[in-house]
């Protein structure tokens, strides 16, 4: 029985025009569910609100959005990781991407989207907190999971801008798709943008991280 052998790895950058515009496509659907209804309640509280919300209820919002979050293309529910990984399997070779009748593998090597699997591995470590019912526990890591949490919100809109600078390069003035086939990545859906961070937060985490 013959092994597999995966694609030679690429960056985002680099992937051929028509495997990008289905990564966006994918990574468009994927992000809206994440930010609709994976992140909902904790990111559309202000930090006053958060503060002065009682423990019980902030972890019941946690435990809605990051373990029932809902999928509706599927009408199940399932958890935040398990919804990125739909996405991501196809980014890794794990699965096979269909452009059109043709299944494609690509091996994926880059910063930004491995920013974004590096969040969802970090919130997927809070999750046995949030199956339990120690409310001790979850006061203790209530804050760093809600500051990962929207990080994850930031990297996604991050990767999203990206994404569509590439398309651009791709395709300039007077080239390439049709205009009615390039959809901008804003057009969905009234999710505004995250709230910005502080870079230098971001920097001296990433570096306490690595």
């Amino acid at each position: 029985m013959s092994v597999p052998v995966l694609p030679e790895p690429q960056t985002l950058a680099q992937v051929p025009f028509r495997v990008l515009e289905e990564v966006i496509r994918q990574l468009r659907s994927t992000r809206n569910d994440i930010i609709r209804f994976g992140v909902w309640n904790i990111r559309n509280l202000t930090d006053d609100e958060f503060n002065h919300t009682d423990d019980r209820k902030l972890l019941g919002y946690f435990r809605q959005d990051l373990l029932e979050t809902r999928f509706l293309s599927k009408g199940r529910r399932i958890d935040l990781a398990q919804l990125w990984a739909w996405f991501d399997d196809q980014m890794r070779s794990v699965e096979p991407m269909l452009i059109g009748t043709e299944e494609v593998f690509v091996n994926i090597h880059d910063k930004d989207l491995d920013k974004v699997r590096k969040r969802i591995e970090e919130i997927q470590a809070f999750f046995p907190t949030l199956r339990g019912d120690d409310l001790e526990a979850f006061k203790r890591v209530k804050y760093k999971l809600r500051r990962t949490v929207m990080r994850l919100t930031y990297d996604l809109h991050h990767l999203f801008k990206r994404l569509e600078k590439y398309r651009k390069n791709h395709f300039g003035p007077g080239i390439g798709a049709p205009r009615s086939e390039r959809i901008s990545l804003e057009v969905v859906a009234d999710i505004p943008e995250p709230p910005m961070l502080d870079e230098h937060e971001l920097e001296h985490e990433d570096h306490a991280d690595a």
